[in-house]
């Protein structure tokens, strides 16, 4: 198991950029989060937090696809788990995904 985002003095940087993300999915078109969630994944990518880039990678795919509402809503909940979560292994990451397409499936 990698380091948690916590412990590695990420986790609250990555929280405060989710929340704020979050707060963006309420006011802004999907297509004005990319950037914001481009930062994200450079940010866990640097630190070697794969759930949260695996997420980010999904929340940029479906945003690519054109996709707004309930599934974006969806992928940032999923993103801030992915911080809090405190792991930083490739199976979470798994987890995470396979936990994202159940969840947002409709």
């Amino acid at each position: 198991m990698g380091v948690p985002a916590q412990a590695t003095g990420y986790g609250d940087d990555l929280a405060a950029r989710v929340a704020r993300l979050d707060m963006m999915a309420r006011h802004v078109r999907p297509r004005d989060l990319v950037a914001e969630v481009d930062a994200i994944r450079l940010v866990a990518e640097s630190a070697g937090i794969l759930p949260v880039v695996a997420v980010a990678r999904a929340l940029e795919s479906a945003l690519g696809r054109g996709e707004s509402g309930v599934i974006v809503r969806g992928w940032i909940a999923m993103l801030g788990e992915a911080v809090g979560c405190g792991r930083s292994d490739a199976h979470s990451s798994h987890v995470f995904l396979a936990a994202g397409a159940v969840r947002l499936a409709g």
